[in-house]
């Protein structure tokens, strides 16, 4: 899996999710789940042919924001490469099983986002147990995906 930065950046936040408390800390021990989650993703879409591997942040769907030359950024419309959450935008094409049970794994995460963080429910065992299960999916496919490409 030749993806540039996201081995590190997964790799990197990984870490950082085990030293955060997931009750006392959860919304920090959340979105780095799930920056995981999404750099796992995007790192897979990429080694699969699914998208573009580039130095292109998403922003929007198909808006991104590309380096200049001389270290300033521009923004532009492209084809799909990296996504800011699995399915938005949509990843099309002929998916490999391994990608299908990445993207359901990460919704499984996903779900907790709005209830947890914006809305009212307090976040418990359960909810650290069901996102902990779904993340150990994450990490053996992205460890399955690396064996296979090396």
């Amino acid at each position: 899996m030749n993806v540039p930065g996201h081995r590190d950046k997964f790799d990197r936040l990984v870490a950082l999710r085990h030293r955060l408390d997931p009750i006392e800390d959860f919304e920090l021990w959340y979105w780095t789940t799930l920056t995981a989650c999404t750099n796992a993703y995007n790192a897979g879409a990429h080694d699969a042919g699914l998208t573009v591997a580039e130095a292109a942040f998403s922003t929007i769907p198909g808006m991104y924001v590309v380096p200049d030359a001389d270290g300033s950024w521009h923004r532009e419309l492209r084809e799909l490469g990296d996504v800011s959450h699995v399915g938005w935008p949509p990843v099309g094409g002929e998916k490999p099983d391994d990608i299908v049970l990445l993207e359901h794994a990460i919704h499984r995460i996903e779900v907790f986002r709005d209830p947890c963080l914006r809305g009212h429910r307090r976040p418990d065992a359960a909810v650290v147990a069901e996102c902990d299960e779904a993340f150990g999916v994450v990490t053996t496919v992205m460890a399955r995906r690396l064996e296979a490409a090396a």
